[in-house]
């Protein structure tokens, strides 16, 4: 154990393959870009320019977001947090979609009212901004790089606000052309609501991804019943049972289980003895409803293992 309570070797997985430089560039360059888009939005009286513009300072929020989670994720497990904090990016990618329904919401009232009482919008404005729009998120999506199996879901999250706003920025350079050819006032509001609906169904798969992760839903590349009938094929194993999976963040998983194994030898008898006892200490003492102990007669040569005891020695 190291001096502030840190668990060496538990938790060294990199949740992402951005550097964080780039999720910092990223999210300044949509900062600064979300502002001059509600700038000239107002200005030129276009909401799929202000709808991009909200987007857009969502993306900057979501980078955010991914950046304060992978930074937080990245931290070894501790005396308190012992299972080291992987669910962060999860939590980060959750809250970032929060975020961008809201954003939704606010932008399909403002089209509607727009599609009731339509306004003039000037489409040189709307197809100039929408074309900055599309460079701004192309170097956005650059920066974050190409995501990969096991990557967190804050920075999935991230790149789906990235990714979706480029698309947004195109359907901008489509209305703003449309309205420039002699196009009818009703197309502005009209492809707002089309890329807000865009936005809501990438977003939802997001959002079942973090809530799977964060309420220790079993992977889905896992399932309960084959990995118990895998264990209770092997020589010695009875029945499994008490099995239980759970996500913990960063691509690792964490599996639970009471092994019933057929010969009960004196030796297997007495340390199920020691397991009642202690298991009894924990539910009495401390109100522990649910536990799994592995008793060991000699040190594990597993490297997490002997990571925490060589850190406990200094």
């Amino acid at each position: 154990m190291s001096e502030n309570g840190e668990r060496p070797g538990v938790h060294d997985h990199e949740h992402s393959n951005a550097p964080l430089w780039r999720l910092v560039a990223a999210a300044v360059l949509n900062t600064g870009f979300g502002v001059v888009q509600i700038i000239v939005g107002l200005a030129i009286g276009s909401v799929v320019v202000l709808a991009d513009a909200a987007h857009q300072a969502v993306d900057a929020l979501g980078l955010i977001t991914a950046l304060i989670a992978v930074v937080v994720a990245r931290r070894p497990a501790s005396d308190h947090w012992t299972y080291g904090f992987g669910k962060a990016d999860a939590l980060g990618g959750f809250i970032s979609s929060l975020l961008l329904i809201g954003s939704i919401v606010w932008i399909v009232y403002e089209s509607i009212g727009r599609l009731v009482t339509p306004e003039e919008v000037s489409g040189l404005g709307v197809l100039l901004i929408g074309v900055a729009a599309v460079v701004v998120n192309a170097v956005g999506v650059a920066l974050v790089g190409g995501g990969h199996g096991d990557e967190a879901v804050s920075m999935r999250a991230a790149r789906l606000h990235l990714l979706t706003d480029l698309a947004g920025s195109f359907l901008v350079v489509a209305a703003g052309a449309l309205i420039l050819a002699g196009g009818p006032e009703w197309i502005d509001p009209a492809a707002s609501l089309a890329l807000s609906a865009a936005v809501l169904w990438s977003t939802w798969t997001l959002i079942r991804s973090a809530t799977g992760i964060l309420l220790d839903r079993v992977p889905r590349d896992l399932s309960v019943p084959a990995l118990q009938e895998r264990l209770e094929a092997e020589p010695g194993v009875a029945r499994v049972h008490h099995l239980h999976l759970r996500p913990l963040g960063g691509g690792r998983t964490s599996v639970s289980a009471h092994v019933i194994v057929g010969d009960c030898s004196e030796l297997v008898h007495d340390a199920q003895g020691t397991l009642t006892v202690l298991n009894s200490i924990l539910r009495s003492e401390y109100g522990v409803a649910h536990t799994t102990l592995q008793l060991e007669c000699h040190a594990c040569a597993d490297e997490t293992c002997t990571g925490e005891m060589s850190g406990a020695k200094s």
